[in-house]
């Protein structure tokens, strides 16, 4: 019997479902194409305390020299204006550091809320961060931008301030990361990420060494609102968690505005008494936090949990004389 076509088995009903498995395609019939362009995530690797240098890494070449120039090169000074500037490649390199500094953190600190994680990436994405950066590798002089911003060029312009400036700073470091990897399609993220992560190190030491001697308190472990609730909770005892007003404070190290929660007690004799409040750039660890300062107060707490020891002993003492 001749086989098949595929057109002619295409077109035959679909066959009825039997109880033994489908065997596997084999491995020869896998269809065979070019190799994909897009790199492995295993090019993002954790931090650890002991390869952290103090020391700059080289700064990564954009293997296309026009990308380069435009990389550095504000579109108020180009020739043409057809010329490419800056401004898309920052746009892009934008996404690319948002990204790398994400798939860093989650690789270091895995248990980390997105709070935190979220404070943790804007240390190390932030314009003044980025900004010495440039200053280091010199990206400031070599780049061509009006007088203004005091990286050189168009002369007589009304000078930018110290915040523009910082800015701008910041914008031509990620015009140049988007470069790197818009001028290498195969290993420009690779060396990218290599580069930031030994670049970024030093700006989480602290926090990297922390986390490998287990000295921040995991969410998973050791949860304040937990002890706390164990502490005076019990039958009729009711903690809260509320939001509070933030009077607008923010975090001095994002400028990112914080979240205040309050933890309340209703039970023991009180209502809505308020034990202690927390802030933090995610409510979650606002709300550990207030836990925590409600547990400083520890003579205020003595008394909650002398009064759950005292209800416990009595029951149990009831128990006993029922027995």
């Amino acid at each position: 019997m001749p086989k098949r076509t595929h057109s002619e088995s295409a077109a035959l009903p679909a066959t009825p479902p039997t109880t033994e498995p489908a065997p596997k395609r084999p491995k020869s019939d896998t269809v065979v194409g070019p190799s994909p362009q897009i790199p492995s995530w295993t090019i993002f690797t954790k931090w650890t305390s002991s390869t952290i240098s103090k020391t700059y890494p080289p700064l990564p070449p954009v293997l296309n020299p026009a990308l380069e120039t435009a990389a550095l090169t504000h579109s108020g000074m180009r020739k043409n204006l057809s010329d490419p500037s800056y401004e898309q490649l920052e746009w892009i390199g934008d996404v690319y550091l948002e990204l790398m500094a994400s798939e860093l953190i989650s690789q270091t600190f895995p248990t980390l809320d997105p709070g935190r994680s979220s404070h943790y990436r804007e240390m190390l994405v932030r314009n003044s961060t980025l900004g010495q950066f440039s200053v280091h590798y010199g990206l400031d002089k070599r780049a061509n931008f009006p007088a203004e911003f005091g990286l050189g060029g168009r002369p007589n312009g009304t000078k930018a301030s110290e915040k523009q400036r910082t800015k701008a700073l910041g914008d031509i470091f990620e015009a140049y990361v988007g470069a790197i990897v818009r001028s290498d399609p195969e290993n420009g993220m690779r060396r990218a990420a290599e580069w930031l992560k030994a670049l970024w190190g030093p700006v989480l030491e602290r926090q990297v060494r922390e986390e490998e001697s287990g000295t921040r308190v995991k969410d998973r472990d050791l949860n304040p609102k937990t002890q706390l609730e164990q502490m005076i909770g019990g039958s009729g005892v009711k903690i809260e968690y509320r939001d509070l007003p933030s009077g607008g404070k923010k975090d001095r190290d994002t400028n990112q505005e914080l979240f205040f929660v309050g933890c309340f007690l209703n039970g023991w004799g009180e209502t809505g008494l308020q034990l202690g409040y927390g802030n933090a750039l995610g409510k979650k660890e606002a709300g550990q936090k207030a836990a925590v300062k409600a547990m400083e107060n520890k003579k205020l707490i003595k008394k909650f949990a002398d009064k759950k020891k005292a209800l416990l002993a009595a029951r149990a003492a009831q128990a006993d004389k029922g027995s």
